[in-house]
């Protein structure tokens, strides 16, 4: 297969069909969220040369063209650069696929493969005290179905510091509601885990699935059509409720809270309760335990009690005075 004999659509599709799919066992997450990047490249690329899908070429896939679609990512529609980066990781992985098609290629794609990850900020993270979380659950009105679920699906997200896409996805059957309830969840990399629930979110599970007549395969947590939840629906539903409970509990008006929120707040309030950090990291579904130290980072209250473990000088420390103007241009940069 010569360069100019390669057919970049068909191999786009085998790249979906074949490659993620069936050699790399890929997730229904990971495919979507890689078919969402090719959809906007092409559209992207397409407006660019005005032309259709089906004359794609390799050309099209330079680096150039990739930082070109990069930076109108960036902005104009305003993505940052954790976007930017899955968006290039999925351009990269369909580069590496056209090597292992046809090695030949590797003087032509090496400079797109070359492009960098950027560096994003490390915000710190959020999250809400126990009188916070609770005022938002108890803020939901239960005198109509969409409260019952609301509060329920609220107080599930707190009790297991689950996704928000690991909760939506969750069907009748992933639920035990027996002497000591339990949930099974699908996490992210296709990694499942069983956890405990408390006795109140056990009660309130069964009497949900009982009194909607639910059967096995229905999703827990449907809308108002049936069908299992999105992430936008979950999204609206909190932020009616922390409206609601803004209005008694004046504190989460300093808060920008989402559903990821509440999974910060459920590990803060392990990680204070003294659950082991290995521990909190295999109650999350991570991956690697660096992304729960992050936790670590964010306790005031834990950064507090170390600043009063030490002994604070009993005399001030001058300050340095630089010797010449070049040493003070430094100081002062």
């Amino acid at each position: 297969m010569t360069k100019t004999s390669l057919n970049i659509p068909q191999l786009i599709k085998s790249f979906f069909s074949e490659y993620l799919l069936q050699q790399r066992g890929c997730s229904p997450n990971t495919i979507g969220a890689y078919s969402d990047t090719f959809r906007l490249f092409l559209k992207y690329r397409i407006k660019a040369r005005k032309i259709r899908s089906s004359q794609i070429t390799l050309e099209d896939f330079s680096a150039k063209n990739i930082m070109d679609f990069l930076n109108y990512l960036e902005k104009v529609r305003k993505n940052g650069p954790g976007t930017r980066n899955s968006r290039l990781a999925a351009i990269r992985s369909f580069l590496n696929y056209l090597l292992i098609v046809n090695p030949t290629l590797a003087g032509d794609i090496q400079g797109a493969l070359l492009i960098p990850q950027k560096r994003k900020q490390r915000v710190v993270l959020d999250y809400l005290t126990r009188y916070e979380i609770d005022s938002i659950i108890d803020s939901v009105p239960q005198n109509t179905w969409s409260g019952r679920r609301d509060r329920i699906l609220f107080q599930l997200m707190y009790n297991t510091g689950a996704r928000v896409s690991e909760i939506i996805d969750l069907k009748v059957s992933d639920i035990k509601t027996e002497s000591k309830g339990t949930i099974h969840i699908f996490g992210k990399g296709r990694k499942e885990r069983n956890m405990p629930l408390w006795k109140n979110t056990t009660l309130m599970l069964r009497h949900w699935i009982k009194s909607n007549c639910y059967t096995t395969d229905m999703p827990l947590f449907p809308n108002n059509r049936g069908q299992k939840m999105t992430r936008s629906g979950v999204n609206k539903r909190l932020a009616d409720a922390v409206a609601k409970a803004s209005t008694i509990c004046q504190t989460l008006k300093e808060h920008r809270i989402s559903p990821h929120t509440i999974r910060h707040t459920s590990a803060m309030h392990l990680l204070q309760g003294g659950m082991d950090i290995t521990v909190i990291a295999m109650w999350l579904g991570h991956e690697s335990i660096e992304t729960t130290h992050t936790y670590i980072s964010a306790d005031m209250e834990m950064k507090t009690k170390l600043l009063n473990s030490l002994q604070e000088p009993s005399r001030k420390c001058p300050r340095f005075k630089p010797s010449d103007s070049l040493l003070e241009f430094l100081e002062n940069l």
